[in-house]
């Protein structure tokens, strides 16, 4: 038996592993999960796109702005930039938001609209694949309907998928004087 040096024995030992491996697998038409924030406005389960969300903050000092519209909550100090905050079901449904541990502020910024949207309730991420929506409204979803983009449904409830860019092109609410 000759007798090899080390650097010959992994170099022998490299030459077997390449002539004998079958490659690593291609990754071929991978659909990446649809992302978004889970939330509730009047008690309707609501998901928006991971993307329109850039933050979610508890409820800030706001100062109220004379002559806006009832549902425009006021101006805040959001990370030295001055936001207007909304409060979405006084906008959707005329009742305003009561102030409690879990209401929240969604800071979304979508098509030029920076703003501050009141939630009553965020519940977290939630991962969907994209062939899982479906095209359906909901029908208790009342003056919201024109805002959804479809439906999700997992083990636990039905999500209705927010959209925040027809919230963003919606003249009724970018008038807010």
């Amino acid at each position: 038996m000759p007798i090899t040096s080390p650097f010959e024995t992994l170099r022998e030992l490299d030459r077997r592993c390449r002539t004998n491996s079958s490659g690593l697998p291609v990754a071929s038409g991978v659909i990446d999960d649809w992302l978004g924030i889970g939330f509730s406005i009047n008690g309707i389960p609501l998901i928006a796109k991971m993307d329109d969300v850039s933050e979610i903050l508890p409820p800030p000092e706001m100062i109220r702005v004379p002559g806006v519209i009832h549902w425009v909550k006021g101006l805040a100090n959001i990370r030295g930039n001055l936001m207007p905050i909304l409060d979405m079901k006084e906008f959707l449904y005329g009742e305003p938001t009561e102030f409690d541990k879990q209401t929240r502020i969604l800071i979304v910024n979508k098509l030029g609209v920076i703003a501050g949207l009141l939630v009553d309730e965020v519940y977290g991420l939630r991962r969907f694949k994209p062939e899982e929506l479906r095209q359906e409204a909901e029908q208790e979803a009342g003056s919201m309907t024109e805002y959804l983009a479809g439906i999700f449904v997992d083990q636990v409830r039905r999500w209705n998928v927010f959209s925040v860019e027809k919230l963003a092109r919606a003249e009724q609410f970018l008038r807010v004087v």
